[in-house]
């Protein structure tokens, strides 16, 4: 083996290949591939997330946006400006949620629409608004 083979080999051994996480809307119009690694998962009971997702809680993981990219036939989703600093993102055709999409450079993406939500690397490491809940409703984050 070449000096230029024994480089190229460590280099390649060295930098590990980023996780790429899939998902999709219901219909499946609209698809994202986002790169790794997830930043910020958590759950939220605030009230525009309740509304947002009509769920008590929503679970969110961020990708900056450059790497977040649409790939279903349907294109990017289609958004409503909720707030000063993001949209929500949804599909036009089926009505799912994806999330936010920040004016920072980030894409909130809610657990639900990834192909594999159970990955280790999206479970939730906080709760934020925590008294946004109704008393009765616990939520675990506790890997299983």
């Amino acid at each position: 083996m070449s000096m230029t083979d024994a480089a190229k080999g460590a280099s390649k051994a060295g930098v590990a290949k980023a996780k790429v996480f899939g998902g999709g809307c219901l219909c499946g119009a609209v698809r994202f591939e986002a790169t790794g690694p997830a930043g910020k998962p958590h759950t939220c009971s605030c009230r525009m997330c309740q509304r947002h997702t009509g769920s008590l809680t929503a679970s969110w993981v961020e990708f900056p946006s450059d790497r977040v990219t649409w790939t279903g036939p349907g294109g990017a989703p289609s958004v409503y400006r909720s707030s000063d600093y993001s949209s929500r993102a949804f599909c036009p055709g089926c009505g799912s949620s994806f999330g936010a999409i920040d004016d920072a450079p980030v894409v909130a993406l809610l657990l639900g629409v990834f192909d594999k939500p159970g990955a280790i690397e999206l479970m939730p490491k906080s709760h934020s608004f925590k008294g946004g809940r109704p008393k009765w409703w616990h939520v675990e984050a506790k890997a299983e």
